[in-house]
């Protein structure tokens, strides 16, 4: 690639950025959420054509506007968000959109269908049965899957591949990010990868180079060797790892009283029999692995899912069951673990985006009609707080960075004035800027006396930002861990009662 620039209207995207990836190596792309890494992604696999610039591939120059004649460049993506059908099977999932080659005097020959996907994965090394249901893999299965499929779809164009996998590890259990490491390793000598990741720890183990972006702008391309974490993080932010990551010097050890209590809590299949309370100004950090109950107790707190047995008192208040409209008035705000799906509308604009829950505020006294200069004044009033970079108000949201979105998601919540933040891995698949910033923001909040329940996956995250730890195995809770910011608990101890 050589002086690629993408604006959209007065935003530039992409600023004159040079890019090369060698055959038969894995090129990491990192730098903060809004640096320009998808702008790129999505200029090589042709979803996007940049104003200006150009792209030579195998030493000629192609000028494709579209994923389909990028894929006959040997072009491949594997998305973030996955995008297989779950109710298809895996070998339809394959060839979708591709079908009219298996088709002989007008029949579908699914039996051919069958055989090809089953080679292309046995090729792979990919263990999965092409006539099962997508939704029967588990997720890292299905990013095997995907992967899989970016091979077929080359191989139909007889092309080297190029496969581009956009943050295939931020939902990965460790044991499904080896494997899928292991399996790049092994293809890397029939294809090359370009890899954005947000952990530092993908690109060590696994790449050869590293672009660094910032702001549009390649920073650097260097061999990922003559590297270190802490200065790829210097690269990508413009200064120094912050020694106070998750800002424990701002952590409130003297807390207030008892604003949540949770007795006796059940929910079949779930979780069973949890206590616990949160006090004024407390971070209570939920640990334990995928599967454990912690996303699902959170989502009891916030009134989403509905428990068999058991109390949850706010403020000495109690809370109805399964009702979201009376945690949200009893001051109870929920940020859900899936962002795209469940925390904003990809096709809506920030605005939209930013008041979608908070309309009854915006309504002239008295009437359903909605006051649109409050409106616009409120959404330009968190993009100004939040530091998110957005065009404007009117800027579609699948545009911004996941960063960004998430900062649209708590600036809807903060609006609200809650009491009470429900935090599930609210920083997946976000950099370290905008994780900092996050931190920063949740401290904020507890310092001016609201009080926290954070779920994650990241047990240093958990452990740098928590007054106290509960550890979940199985539904119940197996240690409660004391975490005051002057003697945090050991990684391990956790661990220990997660397994």
């Amino acid at each position: 690639m050589t002086g690629i620039t993408k604006r959209y209207g007065s935003f530039t995207a992409v600023d004159s950025v040079d890019l090369s990836v060698h055959r038969n190596t894995v090129l990491g792309l990192v730098g903060e959420n809004g640096a320009g890494k998808s702008t790129i992604l999505s200029i090589i696999n042709g979803t996007n054509k940049p104003d200006s610039g150009t792209i030579e591939i195998a030493g000629s120059v192609v000028g494709y506007g579209h994923p389909l004649e990028a894929a006959e460049h040997g072009v491949a993506t594997v998305f973030q968000e996955q995008g297989l059908i779950p109710s298809l099977p895996v070998y339809e999932n394959m060839f979708l959109g591709r079908e009219k080659r298996f088709i002989h005097h007008g029949i579908l020959r699914r039996r051919r269908m069958i055989d090809e996907s089953a080679k292309v994965l046995h090729d792979l090394g990919v263990e999965v049965d092409p006539t099962v249901a997508t939704q029967n893999l588990s997720f890292g299965q299905r990013q095997l899957v995907e992967i899989g499929k970016a091979f077929a779809t080359t191989a139909a164009h007889d092309a080297h591949p190029i496969i581009l996998l956009d943050e295939p590890t931020s939902a990965l259990s460790a044991v499904e990010t080896d494997l899928l490491f292991d399996s790049v390793r092994r293809w890397r000598d029939r294809a090359t990868f370009v890899l954005v990741s947000h952990r530092l720890s993908d690109l060590q183990a696994l790449c050869d180079d590293v672009a660094v972006l910032r702001d549009g702008s390649l920073i650097a391309q260097l061999p990922i060797s003559e590297t270190t974490d802490d200065q790829l993080h210097e690269l990508m932010v413009g200064r120094k790892r912050d020694i106070e990551y998750y800002k424990e010097a701002a952590q409130r050890d003297a807390l207030g009283p008892v604003v949540l209590d949770v007795s006796g809590l059940s929910c079949a299949g779930r979780f069973q029999d949890v206590n616990f309370q949160l006090r004024e100004g407390e971070i209570v950090g939920l640990a334990g692995v995928l599967g454990s109950g912690k996303s699902d107790l959170a989502r009891a707190v916030a009134g989403i899912q509905k428990s068999d047995r058991g109390f949850i008192d706010v403020a000495g208040v109690p809370l109805r069951n399964g009702s979201i409209s009376h945690a949200i008035r009893q001051g109870i705000q929920y940020v859900p673990a899936e962002r795209t799906t469940e925390g904003v509308i990809l096709s809506h604009s920030v605005e939209k985006n930013l008041t979608l829950t908070l309309l009854d505020k915006l309504r002239y006294r008295g009437t359903a009609v909605l006051n649109l200069r409050r409106s616009r004044a409120m959404t330009q009033r968190w993009i100004d707080r939040l530091r998110i970079k957005a065009p404007g108000p009117d800027a579609l949201i699948g545009r911004l960075s996941g960063g960004n979105q998430q900062k649209v998601v708590f600036g809807r919540c903060l609006e609200r004035e809650p009491s009470i933040l429900v935090l599930d891995d609210p920083c997946r698949g976000l950099d370290v800027g905008a994780k900092e910033e996050l931190y920063e923001l949740v401290r904020s909040f507890t310092e001016s006396g609201g009080s926290v329940i954070l779920v994650s996956d990241n047990l240093p995250e958990i452990i740098g930002l928590s007054n106290t730890i509960l550890v979940m195995r199985s539904g119940a809770i197996t240690a409660s861990l004391e975490s005051p910011s002057s003697a945090k608990p050991d990684e391990r101890d956790i661990v220990k009662e997660m397994v």
